[in-house]
């Protein structure tokens, strides 16, 4: 029984093996340990191993190329001393997985524009490195002349290298680390051609261009650039030439080109302005190289980059064209120093004008100016005052440790004559300086002081001009106001000082068009002085009882208060009473000041512009107070606001700018419908601008409108539907038409195509008659018109 057993466990494993035994020209891999044992079998060989170990012996070998690059394998491993065999897998298999790392090698050479991949380069697949198939296909094609011809001409059409000479290997062996430097550094280039084109428009760089940064000359990368797309063996990189095409580069230069590569006009004259501009303020062209005006790059880099370029043009063989005959004879024309002394020159320019900012305190007693320079004006005293306000930037980025231009010595300098280093908190000869200075500029360029409000000055810089007279007569002048102003040839005859009837018939005129005696002050300086000054004189007793009957005839107000604020709120008054509304419009012809004035209250008094307006009421005192207590402050206790509030409720201010613009545009379409008869108005309406569009707004909100805009335009008939509002527009049309026509026949009611829109109604009309669609109220509109239906030359 144990003999039948053991023939039948030998023929079983007999049967196993010859169904495991590869034909001739496979192969086995077998596992093995230190003991083995070989057992031939047919043509081929197989080992019985104890696997402890994992060393591998094959028989039969594949060649290296094949067997290394399989990636489907049959292994059987047991760890207690079982046979394992492993067999190489599916011949398509391997193919499969060729092709997928020669796609790679494509991709890599489209990238690098060659093949000779390092060998330690990983394209970032997670699969062996693409350098290492490399180099292996180059030892399987050299030591095995069954290598697939196929392969070999799939690599030979991407122009595979298969041998490298040292120069190569060389390449071969930089790191993956060493690529990305170089790509990185590439790239930063590429960045600084991108700023140039930026600048000058173009990618023309000179070759001995050099933008400052510490690597090697922009021209001289784009010079390579230009030399390694021309080499035909060694493609250039198609993702740097798609780069490089994306900002217009350049790959040929013509005789045209090259002229052009030396120099950008245009950008290089807008930094001779700024140099121009530099030295109307400082009076030289010697700009310190760390100056910053703002711009890029810094126009002390640039003048800096100009005198190099000098140098390098002095050289017989300098050909790069940065600087030109043309430029070098621009800039000496501005007095330009090829190779001045820097400190000392600087130095010398400064005390220069620091001499004459201490002649200007001598004379004026100040440093603080705080009238701007105009346009145009160019004498020593400009200088003088630009001087001074470059010295107070510089001193602010002093004290906040920014590179600035001054310097501790010349801060001492300055301090020494008490110069401003800022401008706030005007004494009383400094607010006098203030409008001196005024006077100073218009004397300069009209060599007059003649001021008066039909010149443009506001009306309080022509009465400083005459309280400057009145005090010089009354004696009241100071004796060095009286030289400053000598100087200009001052005029010192007052004005004809303007009759009391005059000034009577003045206020008179302005209570008939206002309806009131109060005066602002700022829109009528000599009125409004000239009514508080009656108060004053009435107050203490001392007016003629004539006038005061005169005055009162008017109304006049003998205790006003808060006079310009009033003054204005009577405006308003004035203006509902002749226009029916508060809401003034933006552009107010009948009165300007007014409308600043009301934008003014509304931002004064905003808290109630919100839905809680409507319960601030004049019965509504604790409302009001309460809004007057937040707003008050010193200038205006919480007596005069409360005062101001009610005043506003009572003629019924419209506190919302929105409400107003509304009701503004309400009141034209009141207008319009008091002259025209309706309400529909054409889009564009050239008496009414903007009416038109507003019209169709409201008929687009009508279901979000308040009940009080629509009962407002349901008051004067407003037509809701645009359908019905567009057939009504046409009929009145029409009805234009017969009024121009007198009748109606076949040659009236066709326009001959004067107006194709108004034929096409009246033909729509005939049609929705005669297919009795149209309604009886319209049947009934036309034919009061005289309509006739059936028309023989209408139109069809």
């Amino acid at each position: 029984m144990s003999c039948c057993c053991r023939c039948y466990l030998l023929l079983l494993f007999a049967l196993v093996v010859f169904l495991l035994l590869p034909p001739p020209g496979d192969s086995w891999c077998f596992t093995t340990t230190s003991s083995r044992q070989t057992v031939p079998f047919w043509s081929g060989t197989f080992q019985l191993t104890t696997t402890t170990t994992t060393t591998t012996t094959t028989t039969a070998r594949q060649p290296f190329h094949q067997l290394s690059a399989t990636k489907s394998s049959i292994s059987n491993e047991q760890n207690n001393g079982s046979l394992s065999l492993v067999k190489e897998g599916p011949a398509s298999v391997y193919d499969k997985t060729w092709e997928s790392t020669y796609q790679r090698l494509v991709k890599y050479r489209n990238e690098y524009g060659h093949t000779r991949v390092p060998t330690s380069f990983n394209d970032g697949d997670n699969q062996p490195h693409l350098g290492r198939w490399v180099a292996r296909q180059r030892c399987f094609k050299r030591k095995d002349p069954s290598y697939p011809k196929i392969r070999v001409e799939k690599l030979n059409s991407i122009g595979f290298a298969w041998t490298l000479d040292a120069k190569d290997c060389s390449r071969q062996s930089t790191t993956t680390a060493s690529a990305g430097r170089l790509e990185k550094a590439w790239e930063s280039t590429y960045q600084r051609l991108v700023k140039f084109r930026s600048e000058h428009g173009h990618t023309m760089v000179p070759y001995s261009f050099n933008d400052g940064h510490n690597q090697p000359h922009l021209g001289r990368w784009v010079a390579r650039q230009r030399y390694r797309h021309t080499i035909k063996d060694q493609p250039y990189s198609k993702r740097r030439a798609e780069k490089l095409n994306s900002i217009g580069f350049v790959w040929t230069l013509d005789t045209k080109d090259r002229s052009q590569q030396s120099r950008d006009e245009d950008t290089w004259n807008k930094k001779v302005q700024r140099l121009k501009e530099y030295k109307q303020q400082h009076g030289h062209t010697n700009v310190p190289r760390r100056y910053n005006d703002g711009q890029s790059p810094h126009l002390g880099v640039w003048v800096a980059a100009q005198r190099k370029n000098y140098r390098e043009y002095q050289n017989p063989n300098y050909n790069a064209g940065l600087m030109t005959k043309e430029r070098e004879e621009i800039l000496e024309s501005l007095g330009f120093e090829w190779n001045p002394g820097k400190k000392d020159e600087l130095e010398k320019t400064w005390m220069s004008h620091f001499d004459d900012m201490k002649k200007f305190v001598k004379k004026y007693n100040t440093t603080k100016i705080f009238q701007t320079v105009p346009k145009g004006y160019n004498c020593s005293i400009v200088a003088t005052l630009i001087w001074a306000d470059t010295q107070r930037k510089s001193y602010s980025q002093f004290m906040r440790n920014e590179t600035s231009i001054i310097t501790s010595r010349q801060i001492d300098l300055l301090n020494s004559i008490d110069f401003a280093w800022n401008l706030t908190n005007k004494t009383s000869h400094e607010k006098w300086i203030h409008e001196y200075f005024k006077l100073y500029w218009h004397h300069f360029q009209h060599n007059n002081t003649v001021i008066s409000q039909s010149s443009g000055y506001n009306s309080d810089f022509v009465y400083w001009v005459e309280v400057q007279k009145r005090d010089y007569n009354a004696g009241k002048l100071a004796q060095g106001n009286i030289d400053l102003l000598n100087d200009l040839n001052f005029e010192w005859t007052p004005n004809p000082v303007a009759t009391w009837e005059h000034m009577y018939e003045q206020l008179s005129q302005y209570y008939d068009r206002f309806g009131s005696t109060l005066i602002n002050t700022n829109i009528n300086k000599d009125l409004g002085t000239w009514t508080s000054e009656l108060r004053i004189l009435y107050s203490k007793g001392d007016m003629d009882p004539t006038w005061v009957a005169k005055l009162n005839h008017l109304e006049f107000d003998w205790k006003a208060e808060d006079v310009n604020w009033n003054a204005m709120c009577d405006r308003l008054v004035a203006y509902k009473k002749k226009h029916g509304t508060v809401c003034v419009p933006f552009a107010c012809p009948d009165d300007p000041p007014l409308r600043n004035w009301i934008g003014n209250n509304r931002k004064a008094y905003k808290q109630i512009l919100t839905d809680g307006a409507d319960v601030v009421s004049v019965q509504n005192q604790s409302t009001v107070l309460q809004i007057a207590q937040e707003k008050a402050t010193k200038m205006v206790p919480a007596s005069i606001h409360a005062a101001r509030l009610l005043k506003l409720l009572e003629i019924g201010f419209v506190w919302s700018a929105i409400d107003a613009q509304w009701q503004e545009m309400y009141d034209k379409l009141v207008a319009y419908k008091k002259s025209n008869g309706h309400t529909l108005v054409p889009r564009e309406c050239l008496d009414h601008p903007g009416l038109g569009v507003w019209v169709i707004t409201q008929r687009a909100s009508a279901e979000s409108m308040r009940e009080d805009r629509i009962s407002a335009l349901d008051t004067i008939g407003f037509v809701w539907d645009p359908y019905e509002a567009r057939w009504q527009e046409m009929f009145y049309k029409y009805c234009d038409l017969l009024m121009q026509a007198k009748n109606v026949s076949d040659s009236n009611d066709n326009t001959s195509g004067k107006d194709k829109e108004l034929n096409r109604w009246i033909y729509s009309q005939r049609q929705s008659y005669k297919k009795g669609t149209l309604s009886n109220e319209r049947i009934s509109k036309l034919e009061s018109t005289g309509f006739e239906w059936k028309i023989q030359n209408a139109l069809p």
